[in-house]
C-alpha cells in the first residue's frame, strides 16, 4: 500500500553544528515539538494517524498511515514545519512522494539470538548496536525528492501527487517528474487547521518572507550561490525588485 511521505533534511548542519551546537539542537528540538503537536492534536486518531522518525542526526521522516489523493495534508504539515524552523533559525530542503513503509526488524533474522539492551538494540561488549526499525520506498522517494536539484532551502513534491493543485498551494517552478512548491507564501485551510488546533506561532507571509531574505543574506558567500538566488527566488521573495538581494 502506498502512503504520502515528507523527508525534511536540515540545511547547513556540518557548518551550524561545529560552531553553534545549541542553534542546532534549539530549531530541532523546536521542531520535533511541532511535530508533536501535530500529531497529537491536529491527526491523533486512525484513518488520520502520523508516523515520523529521526533519521541521521537532522533529518526526519514523516508518513501517512494510509495513501491519501490530494496531497494537501502533506504539502500543508511540511509548509508548516520549514516554517517553524526558519523561525528558530534554520532551513529545511524537503521532499514528499510516496511509497510502501514498513517495520523491517524482521528481515534481520541473525539480530534475533543476540543479546537485547532495549527494543532495536543490541549489546556489543559494552557498547551496542541500534538499528533503524523502518524502511521502504516512501522513505526512499521522499529522500531522492529532497536531494534533487535545484540546489536551495526548498519543498519539492513528486509530479505523481500533483494531478490537482489544493487550493492555497503556490507552485513556482516544475520539471518532468515534481514540482517547487512556494512554502513561504503556501496557505491552505489545512495550514489553518493545523495552527487552530496546535497553537504554533502563525506568522504572516511577509513576516516568513523577511526571515528566509535575512537568513540567506547571512550566509555569506552562499547565499550568492545558485543555493541562495534559488531559496529565494523558487519562494516568492524579492528585496528592492531582485529576486537576489
Amino acid at each position: 500500500m502506498n502512503r504520502w511521505a515528507i523527508f525534511l533534511d536540515v540545511e547547513g548542519v556540518s557548518k551550524i553544528y561545529p560552531n553553534d551546537e545549541g542553534r542546532f539542537f534549539n530549531a530541532f528540538d523546536e521542531l520535533l515539538s511541532a511535530v508533536w503537536r501535530i500529531g497529537n492534536l491536529a491527526y491523533p486518531q486512525t484513518p488520520q494517524r502520523l508516523f515520523a522518525h529521526q533519521v541521521g542526526g537532522d533529518g526526519l521522516i514523516i508518513v501517512s498511515e494510509f495513501a491519501a489523493g490530494i496531497p494537501e495534508v502533506p504539502i500543508s504539515i511540511a509548509v508548516v514545519l520549514m516554517q517553524v524552523l526558519l523561525v528558530n533559525g534554520a532551513v529545511a530542503k524537503v521532499g514528499i512522494s510516496e511509497g510502501d513503509f514498513a517495520d523491517v526488524r524482521s528481515c534481520f533474522p541473525s539480530m534475533q539470538s543476540y543479546p537485547r539492551s532495549g527494543n532495536g538494540t543490541f549489546r556489543l561488549g559494552d557498547g551496542f548496536l541500534t538499528i533503524f526499525p523502518v524502511m521502504g520506498t516512501a522513505l526512499i522517494n521522499a529522500h531522492h525528492f529532497s536531494a534533487r536539484p535545484p540546489r536551495g532551502c526548498r519543498l519539492a513534491v513528486d509530479q505523481v501527487l500533483l494531478n490537482t493543485i489544493p487550493s492555497g498551494v503556490i507552485v513556482t517552478h516544475s520539471e518532468k517528474d515534481f514540482s517547487i512548491v512556494d512554502w513561504v507564501h503556501t496557505r491552505t485551510a489545512v495550514m489553518e487547521n493545523i495552527f487552530a488546533k496546535t497553537g504554533l506561532p502563525l506568522l504572516t507571509a511577509e513576516d516568513i518572507e523577511r526571515k528566509l531574505i535575512s537568513y540567506v543574506q547571512g550566509t555569506g558567500d552562499l547565499g550568492k550561490t545558485d543555493w541562495g538566488s534559488n531559496s529565494l527566488s523558487m519562494n516568492g521573495c524579492h528585496c528592492a525588485g531582485e529576486p537576489m538581494c
